[in-house]
């Protein structure tokens, strides 16, 4: 009959090993479900804008929409920036049939050119059109420049952001496709105009204070947009701005 083997007791050192590997597993347990319901929280409430409202200047700026709607987008742009390209050609058709058609929101742009020569060039040449134009013209200028870069940004070419591309005689011959040569003549010299050029400077420095560091920034009722190329987050951003408005 074979004999049963003595038990080995524990000695006190692999008692203790056991107990923290036991108690580091645990914690690593509990630390995994909280982050986990962390991140369900967080799913569940995102965040889309930053909680710092600033103080905007919107007088006598170019405004796409009812200038009484509820919600105002702003946006800092930079004629030559393919960001704000993809802004104005990807995002704002979407944002202009759910929201500016219907009253909701209003759009106000503010130029923030930095990227090359021809960015505050047509700066002031926007400005220009608003002031000598109108509203309306202005905003066909707006498009048309955007619409421009698929172009001269094609294969994701963004080595074309730093050469003279938007002109002076391409900006006149855009004015004069959209507008007509009668009009032409309003804008005769409008980039020797010292005011225009001191209204793009005068966004700049509110930009500037309003801490834009890239192109686009956008705002709703102020406050900056975390991710202003992603329209589920402008969209997120704008219905919680109508819901407060509403709950006032």
């Amino acid at each position: 009959m074979a004999k049963k083997k003595a038990k080995k007791k524990l000695s006190g050192d692999q008692v203790f090993g056991i107990v923290m590997v036991v108690l580091v597993v645990v914690i690593l347990l509990s630390l995994f479900l909280f982050s986990d319901k962390l991140r369900k929280n967080e799913s569940d409430t995102p965040q889309y804008t930053n909680d710092v409202e600033h103080n905007i200047d919107i007088k006598n700026e170019p405004t796409l929409g009812d200038k009484n709607a509820p919600i105002t987008l702003v946006e800092y742009g930079d004629y030559k920036c393919p960001a704000c390209g993809y802004f104005s050609n990807g995002i704002m058709p979407q944002l202009e049939k759910d929201y500016v058609s219907t009253g909701k929101v209003k759009v106000v742009f503010k130029n923030y050119p930095f990227i090359y020569t021809d960015s505050n060039r047509a700066a002031v040449y926007a400005e220009g059109i608003y002031n000598k134009l109108g509203n309306d013209a202005f905003w066909q200028f707006h498009k048309t420049i955007y619409e421009y870069q698929n172009t001269y940004y094609t294969n994701q070419n963004s080595q074309n952001e730093h050469k003279d591309i938007l002109t002076e005689d391409y900006l006149n011959k855009t004015a004069k496709t959209l507008f007509g040569e009668e009009k032409m003549a309003l804008l005769k010299d409008v980039l020797d105009d010292k005011n225009l050029k001191q209204e793009v400077q005068m966004d700049l420095k509110q930009g500037r204070n309003d801490n834009v560091s890239s192109t686009p920034s956008v705002f709703i009722n102020g406050k900056t947009v975390y991710e202003p190329l992603n329209y589920d987050a402008i969209k997120g951003a704008i219905d919680e701005a109508l819901e407060s408005s509403n709950s006032k």
